[in-house]
C-alpha cells in the first residue's frame, strides 16, 4: 500500500508588520482590524507584547494565522521592536504602532510596489488624529494633516516621518545593525538617519497614515529630562549639534495639551 504524504506549502509573506504593544488592546484589535481590510493579503502581523499579557490575547482572540503574537517581557518598546525583527519572515518590513491605521485599503499593495527591489527607506505622510475615549469606544475629533517635505538633510534638524509610514528591506538590518536601544525615545529617527546615510529616501505621495493622537501622547512633554538625555545621545552620535527635543505636535507648532 502506498502512502501519499501531502506537504502544506507555506507561501512567504509579501511583508512583516512590526507591531508593540503595551496595555491597550482595544486600541491593537483596531490596528489589526485595519491590516486585515488591506486589499493585499499576503503579510505577516508581530505583535510584540511588552505588557500584561492583554495585546497576546487580543491578538489570538481574532483567529487570523497571519498574525503573529508573542510576550516580551517589558523590557522596553525598542527591544520589543527588535524582538519583532527576529520573527519577520518577509524581505520588507514595515512598522507599525497599536494605535495607528491606515486611511487606504490598497496602502501596503502601494507600498510594495513603489519599494520594488531598491535598497531605500520608504515613507508617507498621513494625519494627527485627536480622539477620545468614550464608553461606545473612540471618538474622533479633528485630524491635522501631517506630511512635511523630508530629505535625508532635513532629518538631520527634524524628525519628520511617521513610524506607521514606514518600510525598507529587511536585509537593511544585516548591514546596519537592529534598532539602538540607548537611543531611547529616538530609536526611529536614529534608524532614520543610519539607513538614509547609505540609502535612499523615498516618498509614497497622498497621505494615509491614521496616528492616534490622545491624552497620553499629546501631554508628552518633549523637554521632559529622559527624552532631552536621549536627543543628546542621538546628537552626539550622529554629529547633529545642538537641536531643540520636539514632539509631532510641537513639529507642527501646535500647543501641547493637558
Amino acid at each position: 500500500m502506498l502512502t501519499r504524504i501531502l506537504e502544506t506549502h507555506v507561501v512567504k509573506p509579501a511583508i512583516s508588520l512590526i507591531t508593540p504593544s503595551r496595555n491597550r488592546p482595544e486600541l491593537l484589535l483596531r490596528t489589526i482590524k485595519n491590516v486585515q481590510s488591506q486589499s493585499l493579503k499576503n503579510w505577516q502581523l508581530v505583535v510584540v507584547d511588552d505588557g500584561d499579557g492583554t495585546g497576546i490575547q487580543a491578538a489570538q482572540s481574532l483567529n487570523d494565522a497571519r498574525v503573529l503574537a508573542v510576550s516580551n517581557s517589558g523590557s522596553g518598546q525598542v527591544d520589543a521592536r527588535n524582538h519583532g525583527l527576529d520573527l519577520a519572515k518577509a524581505d520588507l518590513i514595515h512598522l507599525l504602532d497599536d494605535d495607528d491605521r491606515w486611511l487606504e485599503t490598497t496602502h501596503l499593495e502601494k507600498v510594495i510596489a513603489q519599494l520594488g527591489d531598491q535598497k531605500g527607506l520608504l515613507y508617507r505622510g498621513g494625519w494627527l488624529v485627536f480622539e477620545d475615549q468614550l464608553e461606545t469606544g473612540w471618538s474622533e475629533h479633528e485630524r491635522l494633516v501631517f506630511d512635511p517635505v523630508t530629505t535625508p538633510e532635513s532629518l538631520r534638524r527634524d524628525n519628520t516621518l511617521l513610524t506607521s509610514g514606514v518600510a525598507y528591506p529587511k536585509v537593511l538590518h544585516q548591514e546596519l545593525g537592529m534598532f539602538d536601544p540607548q537611543m531611547g525615545n529616538y530609536w526611529d529617527w536614529d534608524w532614520w538617519l543610519r539607513a538614509t546615510s547609505k540609502y535612499p529616501l523615498l516618498n509614497l505621495p497622498q497621505p494615509t497614515v491614521l496616528m492616534s493622537w490622545r491624552g497620553s501622547n499629546t501631554s508628552r512633554d518633549p523637554l521632559e529630562p529622559g527624552r532631552v538625555e536621549y536627543l543628546q545621545r542621538l546628537c552626539a552620535k550622529h554629529g547633529l549639534g545642538k537641536i531643540q527635543s520636539k514632539n509631532h505636535a510641537t513639529v507642527l507648532e501646535l500647543p501641547v495639551l493637558a
